[in-house]
């Protein structure tokens, strides 16, 4: 249906998906027609990743604090991720934050030498070198950043100085332990006569205004330094719906990392609002127990199907294309020449496989005329032998004699409601109705109780079709054994009833149940 979509409307963009797993069946049929198989998606509530803004701005460890502010300037945002080469999440940093708002509001007397060195400023302000030490490069010693304002000032070994051009300064910084001068507020042939007064003192020149360098000091501070290196994150998978009050309470937008701790994305506050609502096609089910969760806050455009009408209340006025036909896909395939076009020989293959499935290569009650007359047409376009084609389908859906009970009795179940009761009803195909030994039958008794409970249902049934003979053993489990074996009419619990000729859940089984519900006394 999104392919048929696609090409009616290319303005738009229609994503296939899966309610649950593929079966064996439909993961062949798709290999066959060399399609991809859609994604999986039981929940169309929005995600942190399908909400999330775009781009992403990040910085390595070694940026400074001024690469942060141009970026959160720049593009208006709250908060700037740390991550290593390998994108790993190793910080933040934001002005939101207490720890690091301080640094955004530069006080040059407080920065020690473990958040900001000489060896961090001399390359961030280009700083020219006039005097290096003579006995060679030593060490960046820690130290804080002093300015000397021609009065004394304080000053402690280790620390770097920070002055307009003058040979006493210099001297003065020497004989106090200071490790370095920076000079400024003077032009370049100042600066090397201040220098010539050193001896062993390194000596920088900055060409500005001894005020430029002070306000900007803080630019050159490491992020990691200062960064919140256990900052609160999101997973990609996590419901939108589930994680607001969290983003809401945070101080700046949030970032997203993946199971390794990579950082994938950010959410922010204004990311979250009102996301639009999903527009939905529904396909091949008409009842609310049946379809994806998150569906009441999502527009149902359209639904096509070939069940009876269930109880999906939509937002809005809906398209229905529901025809008394054998398959979805055959109502699909209608469409196609309805609106002029023809699928591809994939699209045929897939759609064709969908309807031998649905209606067990036009044995089924379910079949119509209008599925016999479109099938041939299909293996043509697909380029298949029909009924070759049809039982390597159904084939492919045997799994009685193998597969885990539990999954069987999973793999199609539909939920219903008759009057006040609640139950399941669930399908499996065989090519062998021999396979389905007593032992067997009890393990599926098994599982099926399971699923009953489990759903909180007052009863379940299954059939097991032999697709090739046309006939079913129907097994039911009960809260009330009574009504079991009533609809049994009289069979064994533990091995079900033979039932000739049933092979439709919704034209044979469904109807008989509802009257065997009906018929029941307490």
């Amino acid at each position: 249906m999104a392919r048929l979509r696609r090409k009616l409307d290319r303005k738009r963009r229609y994503q296939p998906i899966l309610q649950g797993q593929a079966t064996r069946q439909t993961r062949w049929l798709f290999k066959q027609a060399g399609v991809a198989l859609p994604p999986v998606r039981s929940d169309i509530r929005w995600t942190v990743e399908e909400t999330m803004g775009e781009p992403m701005y990040s910085l390595p460890p070694t940026a400074r604090l001024g690469d942060a502010m141009a970026i959160l300037q720049t593009h208006r945002i709250s908060m700037v991720p740390v991550t290593d080469a390998h994108g790993t999440l190793l910080g933040v940093v934001s002005p939101r934050l207490p720890q690091n708002e301080y640094f955004f509001n530069f006080n040059v007397e407080d920065y020690l030498g473990h958040l900001l060195t000489l060896e961090d400023v001399v390359p961030s302000f280009s700083l020219q070198a006039l005097k290096a030490q003579e006995t060679g490069p030593a060490a960046i010693m820690p130290g804080s950043f002093r300015v000397a304002n021609g009065a004394e000032y304080e000053l402690e070994r280790g620390d770097v100085v920070m002055a307009g051009a003058s040979a006493k300064v210099v001297r003065d910084a020497e004989r106090r332990g200071a490790q370095a001068i920076i000079l400024a507020d003077a032009t370049l042939e100042e600066a090397k006569i201040a220098a010539a007064a050193s001896k062993r003192l390194l000596v920088y020149f900055y060409p500005g205004s001894l005020l430029a360098l002070l306000s900007s000091l803080s630019l050159a501070i490491p992020v990691r330094t200062i960064m919140d290196v256990a900052p609160e994150t999101l997973r990609p998978d996590q419901r939108l719906d589930q994680v607001l009050s969290r983003l809401q309470q945070a101080r700046h937008a949030l970032p997203v990392v993946d199971a390794k701790h990579r950082l994938v994305g950010v959410l922010s506050q204004s990311d979250s609002l009102a996301p639009a609502k999903r527009r939905l096609i529904l396909v091949d089910h008409f009842e609310l127990t049946q379809t994806v969760q998150g569906i009441e806050s999502a527009i149902v455009e359209e639904i096509v199907d070939h069940h009876r009408v269930g109880g999906i209340e939509t937002l809005m006025p809906a398209r229905v294309d529901c025809r008394p036909v054998g398959s979805s896909a055959t109502i699909i395939a209608l469409k196609f020449a309805e609106a002029g076009l023809e699928p591809s020989p994939k699209e045929a293959m897939l759609l064709l496989g969908a309807m031998i499935s649905d209606t067990l290569l036009l044995t089924s009650p379910t079949t119509t005329e209008v599925d016999r007359k479109l099938a041939p047409q299909l293996a043509k376009r697909a380029g298949v032998n029909l009924n070759k084609f049809g039982h390597d389908v159904l084939r492919e859906n045997d799994e009685l004699a193998d597969a885990k009970a539990s999954k069987l009795v999973e793999k199609d179940v539909k939920a219903f409601t008759r009057k006040d009761l609640s139950f399941g009803a669930a399908q499996i195909e065989t090519v062998d109705l021999k396979l389905l030994t007593p032992a067997r039958s009890e393990e599926l008794r098994r599982a099926l109780g399971q699923l009953q409970l489990q759903s909180g249902w007052a009863m379940a049934a299954l059939i097991v079709t032999d697709v090739l003979q046309g006939c079913s053993r129907l097994l039911v489990v009960d809260t009330n054994e009574a009504r079991a074996r009533w609809i049994l009419e009289g069979a064994e619990l533990e091995t079900g009833r033979l039932h000739e000729g049933m092979v439709s859940r919704k034209k044979q089984l469904l109807p008989f149940l509802f009257d065997r519900l009906d018929q029941f006394q307490t």
